[in-house]
């Protein structure tokens, strides 16, 4: 899930995280990963990894493996200094089920 911010010198660096659910007032609920700006600093699943480069503002998500039950809602949030000055971005995920296609084509060889 893409989440960008705009980093122009090292002090535009800020903290962020990604949770589950909408976006509350603040912070993030369900939190799943956070960052210091420079560094991920929490992870609650191995599966959540931030793949991007974060010292230029990139903290999209990665969900590796991801099955039907991480379908729903994602909150990424970059903490903005002052009053209400926070990104926030919303995503809703549909996970489907793939289907396999494996011995497929033997099957239909005559194998």
């Amino acid at each position: 899930m893409p989440c960008l911010y705009r980093v122009k010198t090292e002090y535009d660096i800020t903290s962020m995280c990604w949770g589950r659910g909408a976006c509350p007032a603040s912070k993030c609920s369900q939190p799943i990963i956070w960052t210091d700006g420079r560094k991920v600093t929490e992870r609650y699943h191995t599966k959540y990894v931030l793949k991007g480069d974060l010292l230029k503002g990139n903290v999209s998500l990665t969900i590796l493996n991801a099955q039907e039950i991480d379908s729903g809602t994602y909150c990424c949030r970059v903490e903005i200094p002052g009053w209400f000055n926070d990104k926030t971005t919303n995503f809703h995920v549909v996970v489907e089920r793939g289907e396999c296609c494996y011995g497929d084509s033997a099957a239909q060889s005559g194998v």
